[in-house]
């Protein structure tokens, strides 16, 4: 019979959110690059948070931050708008005010422009008296770069962020960890700007020419390969991310040893890689030697292992072997129903994932016994007005016509 429910697999989770952009939406429509801010609200700037204790910047104080703009003017009045120390005090009051721009109501860039005007005042000095390939001027543009990225603006961010890198490259060549930082920001910048296969080429360059100089084991190469790995996953780009997932399998095992919780995580991300693939062979292999290290770490009845026993066997389901499933199938269920509950959504999806194996197996009776098992939840759930019982009945009639 054709079922009348569907399974599905989870998505694929990393064992923590890759770093770099994730503006899904898009920023706003923004003046272009060569259009001043001229429309932005003209009251005084409001540093004020609702819950001081809740603030992000670390018990920032408006206080304090409107001190070291008074202080700043000051300086100017004293020592001229050019002066080394009034430099390094403007710089410090856009770092400030770039921190309260965290705090800001969504789509307020105000703390975000005041910010960049104040690093665009220096920027000009910079030029004019260290030169425009100067660390400092250098430094400068990343900071504009970065806090317009920030703002919502990755086309008014990248021209300052090409000439941050170009000038570092220039500077201390493209292996160097400033250069290093510098192409990965654009990099992220032509992420947010919808610039893939560019930010994609950049990461690229940032991995290859950080791995001799920094140690693979370390934070940031480690980053920057989950980060690309999940650039390469969102533009489908299924073999690079293949390739990629193996190298950073192989680099954990080296790191932490091969029985260590990150190393069966990106096992399992590798699984969920090849079965997308259609390589179910090659996914249910790597599904096993996760499930088998996780076991050990969460147990078999954790939330964790229970998503993990259902895709081994949708897999198996996938690969024309239902009986192989089952097992898999049952484990998690009752996996979910002891961390979850009898009548949680999770669980519930696992009762109809068993009862599309049994269907398939052509395990009849028990797959009548457990659609029963689904009607009488729906019905503990949403009572007998149920939008879904109409269906559920409906497929177990069809289940019980089929009984010998």
């Amino acid at each position: 019979m054709t079922a009348l429910l569907f399974r599905k697999k989870r998505p694929r989770n990393t064992p923590t959110d890759p770093p770099g952009p994730k503006d899904a939406a898009g920023p706003a429509e923004s003046a272009g690059p060569d259009e001043a801010v001229a429309d932005a609200p003209s009251e005084p700037l409001d540093l004020r948070l609702d819950e001081q204790d809740d603030s992000p910047v670390m018990r920032l104080t408006p206080d304090y931050t409107m001190e070291r703009l008074d202080e700043l003017a000051e300086m100017e009045r004293q020592l001229g708008p050019g002066h080394p120390d009034v430099l390094r005090a403007r710089n410090n009051c856009a770092t400030l005010l770039a921190a309260w721009s965290v705090a800001a109501p969504p789509g307020d860039t105000r703390m975000h422009d005041r910010a960049i005007s104040l690093l665009e005042v220096n920027l000009a000095h910079q030029e004019a008296s260290l030169g425009p390939d100067h660390r400092d001027t250098l430094t400068t543009c990343q900071m504009i770069g970065q806090t317009h990225r920030t703002a919502g603006r990755p086309e008014r961010a990248i021209p300052y962020l090409e000439r941050a890198l170009e000038g570092r490259r220039r500077l201390a060549g493209g292996e160097d960890t400033d250069t290093l930082t510098s192409r990965e920001e654009l990099s992220d910048a032509c992420a947010t700007a919808g610039l893939t296969d560019r930010a994609i080429a950049l990461l690229e360059e940032t991995v290859a020419a950080g791995g001799p100089l920094l140690p693979p084991g370390g934070d940031t190469v480690r980053n920057r390969k989950v980060k690309l790995f999940d650039a390469y996953d969102k533009a489908g780009r299924r073999a690079e991310a293949i390739a990629l997932c193996k190298e950073i399998i192989s680099d954990r095992e080296r790191f932490y040893g091969p029985h260590h919780r990150d190393v069966y995580v990106w096992v399992d991300n590798l699984a969920h890689l090849h079965h997308d693939a259609r390589d179910l062979d090659a996914a249910i292999a790597c599904y096993e030697r996760a499930i088998a290290g996780l076991e050990q770490i969460h147990g078999p009845d954790s939330k964790a292992i229970s998503y993990r026993y259902h895709n081994l066997a949708i897999a198996h389901l996938d690969s024309g072997h239902p009986d192989r499933a089952i097992p898999y199938l049952e484990a998690a269920l009752a996996a979910r129903e002891h961390s979850l509950g009898p009548d949680h959504v999770k669980t519930l999806d696992s009762l109809v994932a068993l009862i599309n194996g049994l269907d398939q197996a052509g395990r009849i009776p028990e797959a009548v016994e457990a659609t029963e098992r689904l009607v009488a939840a729906l019905l503990r759930l949403g009572g007998p007005d149920h939008p879904k019982l109409p269906e559920i009945r409906g497929y177990l009639e069809e289940l019980r016509r089929l009984l010998p």
